[in-house]
């Protein structure tokens, strides 16, 4: 299946940049992976149905939005991907604690937020909803 947004050359390193880890932790295939890149592209699709006729701007905030929204899917993979400690005869190290499920989300957000930056796209508008009640008149009939 062919990329609709991600096309560039760099779209894998870019991904994997967000997610502050190399090639050895999350492979091409990996990202390229049908329940990954197809779904984090169609969400984008699905937010910004006319990505293919943007131009300039607007179509590098697409392309970001994609590169977070597809990082996003992959975030809370990394528990298992990235070893939290390793030791050795001469040395040891260990990894930073990241919440995963948590920068999930923020990759999501970030993903929204260069969407809203479209000029085409539409800005959700919340309208209050507002409830008026007359005076009653229950007094008034008790007396007829």
């Amino acid at each position: 299946m062919a990329n609709k947004i991600l096309i560039t050359e760099t779209y894998h390193e870019e991904i994997r940049g967000r997610l502050g880890v190399g090639e050895d932790v999350i492979s091409d295939a990996d990202i390229d992976a049908l329940s990954v890149l197809s779904i984090g592209e169609s969400r984008i699709v699905k937010a910004v149905p006319d990505y293919a006729e943007l131009i300039d701007d607007d179509r590098t905030y697409v392309y970001a939005a994609a590169v977070c929204m597809v990082a996003a899917i992959l975030a809370p993979s990394m528990t298992a991907r990235i070893k939290k400690s390793k030791k050795d005869i001469d040395f040891s190290f260990e990894n930073q604690t990241v919440d995963w499920k948590n920068y999930a989300t923020q990759l999501i957000d970030e993903a929204y937020q260069f969407i809203d930056l479209i000029s085409t796209a539409e800005q959700e508008t919340i309208v209050p909803v507002f409830g008026v009640a007359g005076p009653t008149r229950a007094k008034e009939r008790s007396h007829y």
